[in-house]
């Protein structure tokens, strides 16, 4: 990796489309090394599509997506997963499967066709499962396991992969408030310890403005806005994103906006009032 690059990925020109609908156009963007970015904007907005173009779920229709420098079309599947780990929206596993069986399936694009898990990878997986505090849970099924639980599990598993750049699609989605926190706060301290990349799409405001170093409002497909919350999370922004008119205010110390109240937006109605 060349360590002099400001950022991790990189997309130029992006358009990606399911058959003939075109989700995302002529995309610029770029992903800040060792940052924690949120990607947050309305449902159907393009968020988890500009994901899944990255982690080459879905294939790009045109444009170019460079990983660490180089464009993923020269990578080799298990290459790109020594790079980048992913984890989808609500993943499903077959029951019975293990905590640790499923971390151990991070060390899958280190191991070769007829080879087990060797030395390193039984390394890893410890490891992976002491970052997450999942050790004491390694030989429980996953389904006997919380919410919260068992996304910690999936995130001890993309940490099996040893990559310096994690993606993940609303990965505290059906979590309630305590189990969301405990999920952020854990890749708080794996950016913080390790200096990962983590990009994250995100559906609740104030857990993105409160978590986030970079942060993104995409709509229809385009970046509305872009920067550290404290300076792009405003009431404007807002009204262009969600449609909300939003009541704002900082947090104790100052760092980032809070959304305290909101209500939906009427265009016609503050032309009004300004007209007056």
């Amino acid at each position: 990796m060349n360590n002099t690059l400001e950022n991790n990925i990189e997309v130029k020109n992006l358009c990606a489309a399911y058959d003939d609908r075109i989700i995302i156009n002529d995309l610029n963007l770029a992903i800040p090394k060792g940052k924690i970015t949120m990607i947050i904007g309305a449902n159907g907005c393009g968020k988890s599509t500009f994901l899944k173009t990255v982690a080459r779920i879905l294939p790009a229709k045109r444009g170019e997506i460079e990983i660490n420098g180089m464009n993923i079309k020269k990578h080799a599947s298990k290459e790109l997963a020594r790079q980048m780990a992913v984890l989808p929206q609500s993943p499903k596993v077959p029951n019975g499967l293990l905590v640790k069986e499923l971390v151990a399936y991070g060390r899958f694009p280190y191991q070769s066709p007829m080879g087990g898990l060797k030395q390193e990878d039984m390394k890893m997986i410890d490891w992976a499962l002491s970052a997450t505090q999942m050790k004491e849970f390694a030989d429980r099924p996953i389904e006997a396991l919380s919410g919260g639980q068992r996304q910690r599990a999936w995130i001890s598993m993309t940490l099996a992969q040893g990559t310096d750049i994690l993606l993940l699609d609303e990965p505290t989605t059906y979590l309630d408030m305590s189990h969301q926190l405990e999920i952020l706060e854990l890749l708080k301290k794996l950016n913080q310890d390790n200096k990962t990349t983590i990009v994250i799409v995100l559906h609740e405001l104030n857990n993105a403005t409160k978590f986030a170093d970079h942060l993104i409002g995409f709509k229809a497909g385009s970046v509305v806005f872009e920067g550290k919350p404290i300076d792009v999370v405003t009431s404007e922004n807002l009204k262009k994103l969600y449609g909300i008119d939003a009541t704002l205010q900082l947090d104790e110390t100052g760092s980032y906006p809070i959304c305290v109240d909101f209500e939906l937006w009427n265009e016609e109605e503050e032309e009004k009032a300004v007209s007056k």
